[in-house]
């Protein structure tokens, strides 16, 4: 049976799985450690899990490779230009693939990947006009405009989380200042949280407090408390969700669209951060778009750029199993 082989690379590990033509992973993913010694230990090893994961899932007939990676991606070109987390600089990618698997490889860049998967098997099926957000470690962003992922003259479009919130504000890891990234973001989420924990003697068994003293306070356990309704917690997130609700103005008033994604680890908070951040784009977002608009969380979840890797793959395969050429997603 012909298949595609959907990858997910990130700073920490490699996720590989068959995708069929629907989106469906068919079977659970490989996950490896990332390789980030330098460009050629991470496509050495990228290229050896690769391997493991075709022997593993004993793929017959791959038709192609779809691969997803943080960062700005040369689409058109198969050339990693610069990755946060990865040490890939106008890396060629697709080339040392292609060269060493014998098939066809789509490169693309992660977020991109996610919304394509949200558009035709997650939260937006249908929709035309969708932009997507994750919140995690940082803020990345992609546009899916018209049916088809905007990409940008080089591949660097959709860096929503560097769009500036607060001029002259904190310093961004991009050199500006005042980035949405810093200020929507987990280590954000951290900040506000750090300044909520309530002294031991008022609250010694104060769950932040607990986190701060066992080096555990990050975003994503945050997340999980505001879930649960703790009050330092929620109060921490609806800080975020006022600084959210500035991106999501910008975002409606820019590209007017359908749909709004919000994924990755601090948006698994859910309706405590969207809700909101909804109001706020309700009131001061301009007319048509704020009417238009829905705010919604991922379906997919950390699997949405995997998913989205493989059906982009599929994209380059006929109905016979045949290579046509590049995705046109």
């Amino acid at each position: 049976m012909v298949s595609v082989l959907g990858v997910d690379a990130g700073g920490t590990k490699v996720a590989a799985a068959p995708v069929d033509r629907t989106g469906k992973m068919l079977a659970p993913p490989l996950v490896e450690r990332s390789e980030t010694a330098s460009q050629e230990a991470f496509l050495a090893a990228l290229t050896d899990t690769l391997r493991r994961a075709l022997s593993q899932f004993k793929v017959a007939g791959l038709a192609a490779v779809g691969l997803a990676c943080a960062g700005t991606m040369d689409a058109m070109r198969g050339v990693a230009v610069t990755s946060p987390n990865l040490p890939l600089l106008e890396a060629p990618v697709v080339q040392h693939l292609e060269e060493a698997l014998g098939v066809s490889v789509v490169l693309e860049n992660d977020v991109n990947a996610a919304v394509w998967a949200e558009s035709v098997v997650g939260a937006a099926i249908g929709l035309r006009h969708v932009v997507m957000l994750t919140l995690g470690t940082g803020v990345g962003g992609a546009l899916l405009l018209d049916g088809r992922i905007y990409r940008g003259a080089g591949g660097g479009a959709g860096e929503l989380g560097h769009t500036t919130v607060l001029a002259g504000g904190l310093p961004c890891h991009c050199g500006a200042r005042g980035c949405l990234e810093m200020y929507a973001a987990g280590p954000a989420l951290v900040r506000y949280a750090s300044a909520r924990v309530r002294d031991a003697e008022l609250d010694p068994e104060d769950a932040l407090l607990a986190l701060r003293k066992q080096g555990q306070l990050t975003g994503g356990a945050i997340a999980r408390l505001a879930a649960q309704g703790h009050p330092g917690a929620l109060e921490a997130v609806q800080q975020l969700a006022g600084w959210l609700g500035i991106g999501l103005v910008n975002i409606s008033n820019v590209f007017n669209p359908e749909m709004v994604i919000v994924g990755g680890g601090v948006g698994e908070v859910g309706e405590p951060l969207l809700g909101p951040a909804r109001e706020f784009l309700h009131k001061h977002a301009m007319a048509p778009g704020r009417d238009q608009v829905r705010v919604v969380s991922a379906k997919l979840g950390n699997q949405a750029g995997l998913v989205g890797a493989g059906l982009l793959g599929w994209e380059t395969v006929d109905a016979s199993g045949a290579p046509t050429g590049r995705a046109g997603a």
